[in-house]
């Protein structure tokens, strides 16, 4: 790796990658919602290896989940909401295609938002053969002057995003890093504190799922600053999973509060364990149990206690094989947000739950329960460089997918209009021979 490979430049949504920066420009206006705007550049610093020795490619799918595609067209490309744009997209609209290849049949799917959505929901990023990325995909010291990746504005509170980047390694074994940081001149800004982010190791599908290890997690500065120094990925991430014994607490009402929009787990910094959707409920009277099972082996037990106009209005639940900290219950316009505490303030986990539902509109009357979400504190999937091992070099022709999300929570607070924030994301590749102890190449940025 010599000085002469260094190069800096915007990229086109047609060049593959042989690192990737991505530079994000975020502002909140005052008055009138929230305004973002996210771009993106290349840098080929020093980290770039001289093609015959190592290739890193960089391919994703971009998601934005804003307003609809009749109000905000140029928020998407020309298929509509959600998808912004993708590496390869021969057709330039938006949707990840290569040859007769492509993410998703959007044929299939209703032409609208809605359909679409599903359509986001089933489809899968590509993956390519070295062959493809040496000799068709594009050379990465060919980089020309391009469209931003993100390019978003007057985001408004509740809006969220999403790109899964498809990391690929071709000629040798080699390390992959990702790095990233806010830059300093917006360190400490309100709105890095407001975005909620979370990046983690995807199959690739453009959703996180209970179970995927977490690389970070938390609001943009506490993701940001964990990848400041780089961690080093592993080609065998594992799973995460919540704690199988803990508090056993009992949550009951008195340990709700009503959260505005739609919380997720990710807007309080947590994983999902199991997402349980209205429509996995209907048929059931008061009385009825269901029974759910999750990706690792524990299960969530249902049952209705009140039903009326044939919605779920409260229920109890009991864990199985694990806890949580939080559960969230959409309904109406917002959510009941539900965790108890200790008197030192630490969140306690639950095994069960009695008589919850969606906030109340009337002094009697609940709002339908449109979805339960069950979130867990788990430990991010974190690689020790001094100590890496085998498993972290990555073979020719694998490609790790990684999900970068992001969200403006609904009930972010007016501190964050006027506010800006600007960071970076990159991904660096170096071989694993001669190497046994290697070293992040973003030092502390």
């Amino acid at each position: 790796m010599t000085e002469e490979n260094t190069q800096t430049s915007r990229f086109s949504r047609r060049q593959m990658l042989g690192a990737l920066g991505t530079v994000g420009v975020v502002s909140a206006g005052a008055g009138y919602g929230t305004s973002a705007f996210l771009s993106d550049r290349t840098t080929f610093e020093n980290n770039h290896i001289t093609a015959g020795q190592l290739e890193l490619s960089v391919t994703w799918q971009q998601l934005y989940h804003g307003a609809s595609t009749d109000r905000r067209p140029d928020d998407y490309g020309s298929v509509g909401r959600p998808f912004v744009n993708a590496f390869p997209d021969e057709n330039e609209d938006g949707l990840q295609s290569f040859g007769d290849r492509q993410y998703v049949d959007l044929d299939e799917y209703d032409d609208d938002d809605d359909g679409r959505e599903q359509a986001a929901i089933d489809g899968e990023n590509l993956e390519f053969s070295c062959e493809e990325v040496l000799n068709e995909l594009g050379d990465p010291n060919e980089i020309v002057d391009g469209e931003p990746l993100i390019n978003l504005d007057d985001v408004k509170p509740g809006d969220r995003g999403e790109i899964t980047f498809g990391a690929k390694l071709c000629d040798n074994p080699g390390y992959i890093w990702l790095g990233g940081h806010v830059d300093d001149e917006f360190d400490g800004s309100a709105l890095a504190d407001a975005i909620q982010a979370r990046v983690w190791y995807d199959d690739g599908n453009n959703v996180y799922e209970p179970g995927e290890p977490v690389i970070a997690t938390g609001s943009l500065q506490e993701v940001l600053d964990q990848l400041r120094e780089g961690e080093l990925l592993t080609p065998e991430p594992g799973s995460v999973e919540p704690p199988e014994n803990g508090n056993g607490v009992t949550l009951t009402e008195d340990d709700c509060e009503v959260v505005d929009g739609n919380p997720r787990c990710i807007s309080l910094g947590l994983q999902t364990a199991l997402e349980i959707d209205s429509s996995e409920l209907e048929g059931l009277a008061e009385g009825d149990s269901e029974t759910f099972d999750t990706d690792f082996g524990g299960t969530v037990t249902i049952t209705v206690t009140a039903v009326s106009e044939d919605d779920v209005r409260e229920f109890d639940f009991e864990l199985n094989g694990f806890e949580v900290d939080t559960v969230i219950i959409k309904g109406g316009p917002n959510a009941n947000v539900c965790s108890q505490e200790d008197g030192d303030g630490e969140t306690l986990t639950a095994s069960s739950g009695d008589g919850l539902g969606a906030p109340f509109r009337t002094d009697e009357q609940r709002f339908g329960v449109s979805a339960i979400r069950f979130c867990f504190d788990g430990e991010p999937t974190v690689v020790d460089p001094e100590d890496p091992g085998d498993e972290v070099c990555f073979e020719p022709s694998n490609t790790q997918f990684l999900g970068f999300e992001w969200e403006l929570p609904a009930d972010v607070g007016n501190d964050i209009q006027n506010e800006s924030v600007k960071f970076d994301l990159k991904f660096y590749g170096e071989q694993c021979r001669h190497n046994p102890e290697p070293a992040t190449p973003f030092g502390n940025n």
